[in-house]
């Protein structure tokens, strides 16, 4: 065991010092070879077997998906639509956030594309029509969870790998969590925005000063002027259609998960190329050699991090865990709390990735002893470690938006506090304590569920 304690501790100081954490765990799991004389005859199959999978193949695809549906242009259609649909409620302009989170979450199942998106195309808009910046980086920040909330989510894939649970099933079991945590985001945009929001201020950006400069008259018309609704409408339908074409196939049996990521990328071609003609030979290529270089860094990370996982569970550390815990408490809800507690501050400082392939193997037995199916589970973790990529001071969608913002961490903590309190944390007890919010719909469409 203290072969155990020492690779840990080898994997928290190197994270600590700002090593990249595929290395810090491949060190973790070397110490460990070091200090018991164990063998590393196993390291070799272990990374070979976890990239040969059919399912991991689905990765790519929705990440290239989300690339070219992002140059396709899709992503500004998306924005006019949801500024269309909220310019009548009070507060709208700021409410289209939310909207347009979920929106792109359900096109590109990432909490970090959405981030960066929202942040670069959003925020400039919104802040010429007189919106804090602060309040802006802070409001983005917290949305990042939803972009894999609504699926397709590449969150549910990994965590499908390393478990037993059902793409589908998880598919479906974080659309009402991720519909609630929208609303509520929307209730308290709508008690708070007054005091982000002066239309006085509105004027046009100026890059290179990163301030507004007054509008005259006509420039203040022409911002606040909208399109037709016809022509919103039929510039969105070709964005909406994808996740019906994606989710509709999956359920009817009409392809696998993984074939709908290929169908997801050749749709965005043709919806780039034929209907908003954005994309070209260039652009197309541009997209794929992104999703390369980001794939290239997660393909590291996926066999790293399950081989010190497959050590822990060779040495037993996943019944030592559920002992510990219950050993804490035997009341299920005291449980479920500490669960919570320990998926928050773990998300503060790992990637979902990472905390998904290491602590769910980790964490299953645990959840089998309190009577936790394996899809509840997973959308506990999607949650919690949601909340952890807003709760500072390490967090990452805050870092994300605050560069892009031009905004200081500090400066955000005032306007992110109402959407971690009443919001976030809100839907984590939802989910932990009345499973059928996150079961009722999987149970509906696919019927008994694990």
């Amino acid at each position: 065991m203290s072969g155990i304690v020492i690779a840990v501790v080898v994997i928290l100081v190197l994270i600590l010092l700002g090593m990249s954490v595929p290395w810090c765990f491949l060190w973790g799991s070397l110490a460990y070879v070091l200090v018991t004389g164990a063998s590393t005859g196993s390291f070799v199959s272990t990374a070979f077997y976890s990239l040969d999978s059919t399912s991991t193949l689905a990765i790519p695809l929705f990440m290239a998906a989300g690339v070219l549906l992002e140059k396709s242009g899709i992503a500004r259609t998306l924005i006019d639509l949801a500024e269309k649909l909220m310019r009548r409620f009070k507060g709208g302009m700021g409410a289209t956030i939310p909207v347009v989170a979920c929106f792109f979450g359900a096109l590109s199942g990432s909490g970090t594309a959405t981030v960066t998106t929202l942040s670069s195309m959003m925020a400039p808009r919104l802040r010429e029509m007189g919106w804090d910046k602060r309040y802006l980086a802070a409001f983005i920040a917290a949305c990042g969870p939803l972009g894999y909330m609504i699926p397709p989510n590449m969150n549910a894939i990994i965590y499908a790998n390393v478990s037993s649970a059902s793409v589908s099933g998880l598919f479906l079991a974080t659309v009402i969590p991720g519909i609630l945590w929208a609303v509520l985001y929307l209730v308290i945009n709508r008690v708070t925005y007054r005091h982000w929001h002066d239309p006085a201020k509105a004027g046009r950006l100026d890059p290179a000063t990163d301030t507004i400069v007054p509008m005259t008259e006509a420039e203040r018309e022409a911002l606040h002027k909208s399109q037709r609704w016809s022509k919103v409408l039929k510039s969105a339908i070709p964005a909406f259609l994808m996740p019906v074409i994606i989710m509709g196939g999956i359920y009817s049996g009409t392809f696998t998960a993984t074939e709908a990521g290929g169908i997801g990328c050749l749709y965005a071609v043709i919806v780039g190329v034929l209907v908003y003609r954005t994309l070209n030979g260039k652009s197309i290529f541009g997209a794929f050699v992104g999703t390369g270089s980001s794939l290239g860094s997660f393909l590291i990370m996926f066999p790293m991090t399950l081989i010190f996982s497959r050590i822990l569970v060779t040495n037993g550390v996943p019944d030592m865990i559920t002992q510990l815990i219950t050993g804490v408490s035997d009341n299920r809800l005291v449980i479920l709390l500490i669960l919570d507690v320990v998926l928050i501050i773990a998300g503060c400082f790992l990637d979902a990735g990472v905390l998904l392939l290491v602590l769910t193997p980790l964490l299953l037995p645990t959840a089998t002893a309190i009577g936790l199916t394996q899809i509840q589970l997973g959308v506990i973790m999607f949650v919690a470690v949601g909340v952890g990529t807003i709760t500072p001071p390490m967090a990452m969608n805050i870092f994300i938006t605050g560069k892009a913002c031009n905004v200081s961490v500090r400066e955000m903590m005032s306007p992110l506090w109402p959407f971690l309190v009443f919001g976030a944390l809100p839907i984590l007890i939802l989910v932990t304590y009345v499973p059928e919010v996150s079961l009722w719909l999987p149970r509906l469409v696919m019927g008994t569920v694990s």
